[in-house]
Parts: C-alpha cells; sequence; structure tokens
C-alpha cells in the first residue's frame, strides 16, 4: 500500500465558514456533503512522493472555473485504484469513516479576478507516508 494524492475539483458556490474554529468543525461535512452527491469531479491523482504542486496550480488557476480545489492523502491498494470510480468511493469511504483529518482550508484570494477559491486539503490521520 502507497500514499498517493488525489486531487478534485467543484465549480459550484462553496464558501468556507470565515472563523477558523467554524472551519475547522464543518469544512469535513461540507466536503462529505459534495463528495456524496458527486459533486467534485476527481480530476488527477499520483503518488505523493511524485506529487509534483503544478498538477493542483492548473485548477486554482481559474478559480471562475474551479471554486474549489480539494486534495486528499491517503493510503491506496491494488483494489482501490481499479478505476476512477473506485478510487472515488475509496476518498468517500476514508472522509465517512474518519480517516483522514483537516489539514488546512483556506481562501485563495485572487486579487486580479476578485475572487475567492478555497483550497482543502486532507491527509492520512497516521500523517503522509512520504
Amino acid at each position: 500500500m502507497h500514499n498517493y494524492t488525489m486531487t478534485f475539483k467543484y465549480d459550484g458556490e462553496f464558501d468556507l465558514p470565515d472563523d477558523e474554529e467554524s472551519r475547522k468543525k464543518e469544512v469535513s461535512g461540507m466536503v462529505l456533503e459534495k463528495l456524496e452527491k458527486h459533486e467534485f469531479e476527481l480530476v488527477d491523482f499520483n503518488l505523493t512522493q511524485n506529487y509534483d504542486r503544478e498538477y493542483a496550480k492548473v485548477y486554482i488557476d481559474d478559480p471562475f472555473l474551479h471554486r474549489s480545489v480539494l486534495e486528499i492523502k491517503l493510503d491506496l491498494t491494488i483494489a482501490d485504484m481499479k478505476n476512477r470510480e473506485a478510487i472515488y468511493a475509496r476518498c468517500l469511504k476514508a472522509l465517512q469513516d474518519n480517516e483522514v483529518v483537516l489539514e488546512y482550508a483556506f481562501e485563495n484570494d485572487d486579487k486580479k479576478n476578485g475572487m475567492l477559491q478555497s483550497i482543502i486539503v486532507f491527509e492520512n490521520k497516521e500523517g503522509n507516508n512520504t
């Protein structure tokens, strides 16, 4: 089993709570709700040790289109990687079962376009295996 980083995007409204305490309490539920409805789209996955921030930057660079970018760092088995649906289901289950914790969530303030974009990262409770 190896640790992978999955990148998801969501193109609808997704505003994080302003208060940091509220953010810590509410973001997991907000993300879980969207994942359960398949509103997030899995756009990339790679071994965490090989993951390049430039992958997510493609989605972060267009806040008008991609209002939220989500990364989930999680151990996957070969069976988990059968196809994109299996990867999505594994990420959903990890969030439902509290296998991952919110590492950080913030609003990326794109001053050029006058937009806020949510950037959210979840990681294995045991920490990153890289």
